[in-house]
């Protein structure tokens, strides 16, 4: 049990971190709930199968630069279940900046009693952050934009996460990046341009069956905290029919109000698709987010595929 001691050392020590933040920097999604994983390395291996997925995401449509993100994920169970490990490519790009990002995640699973399971999980990898300030467009001539045209750099972190599930609900909190790594102007050492600050999620999630086999009705909530930005906090209801087709809405607070679907086209082949509409100052002009996701399971080790799955 040592690596619970390990991942519950650093889960305390993300706590304890009070050091200021400026603002959110880590990508935004809306159907995270169809992929805990790539803000939570605890979620590897949970669902029982070798899953794929992918999302891609589009937002503020009709804005120049506007976010573009795309994720590709692969996570397995090993060790009879006890284990979990994964991997997700993250490519994230907002007006001059574009991010990559590599990050493996690695998941300790615990079976506490029937139908309770906790999960301890660690995330390491790195980002490639690649800033072209030759790309801007500007008014008048700025000669510090020809002197520093830009900026490379490789970012490595790690970060923590646990997860608390059941067939009927889950409970969850991470800090995928707990390095705070910075990039210093080279004009003036003592001056930050670039920082990647910690951020905190926090994920829970209940299921009411209403009608067996026919209607389930699925509530959860997403938090994001950033110290010096605002809490982002989104709620959302999923109706479940027939095993087969989700359809919801989700409120996230003051920024946008959002629908969803999602299909089971067979055991093994998930779609979803959702759309945001914008509710904050740039509602008039931006023509919304759209976000596609795509998942295919895998049996593991010739055993049945484990579906369907709710957390």
């Amino acid at each position: 049990m040592q690596e619970f001691k390990l991942i519950l050392g650093l889960l305390l020590l993300s706590f304890l971190a009070t050091l200021p933040a400026r603002a959110q920097q880590e990508p935004m999604f809306t159907q995270y709930m169809s992929n805990p994983g790539i803000i939570n390395p605890a979620y590897a291996g949970s669902s029982g199968n070798i899953n794929v997925n992918g999302i891609f995401r589009k937002q503020w449509l009709g804005i120049d630069w506007s976010p573009t993100t795309t994720t590709i994920s692969i996570n397995s169970p090993f060790k009879e279940y006890e284990i979990g490990l994964g991997l997700t490519l993250i490519d994230d790009q907002i007006g001059p900046m574009h991010q990559t990002g590599l990050y493996f995640d690695y998941a300790r699973h615990l079976r506490l009693s029937q139908n309770h399971n906790l999960s301890l999980g660690l995330k390491g990898g790195f980002n490639y952050c690649d800033i072209d300030l030759l790309n801007l467009r500007s008014n008048e001539y700025d000669p510090h934009l020809i002197m520093y045209p830009g900026y490379k750099k490789l970012l490595p972190n790690f970060g923590v996460g646990l997860m608390y599930y059941t067939k009927n609900y889950f409970l969850g909190f991470s800090v995928p990046k707990l390095v705070r790594n910075s990039i210093k102007d080279k004009e003036n050492t003592t001056e930050w341009i670039g920082r990647e600050e910690r951020h905190y999620f926090l994920t829970t999630g209940f299921l009411f069956t209403i009608y067996e086999n026919v209607l389930r009705i699925k509530p959860s909530v997403f938090a994001r905290f950033v110290n010096g930005a605002p809490v982002s906090v989104e709620a959302n209801m999923a109706a479940i029919m027939y095993e087969r087709f989700w359809v919801g809405v989700s409120y996230r607070v003051t920024d946008a109000l959002i629908g969803f679907v999602k299909v089971r086209v067979d055991d093994q082949l998930h779609i979803g698709y959702s759309y945001d509409l914008n509710n904050s100052r740039l509602k008039s002009y931006n023509k919304g987010t759209h976000e596609i996701y795509i998942s295919y399971d895998f049996a593991y080790k010739n055993r049945r595929i484990l579906s369907p799955r709710y957390f």
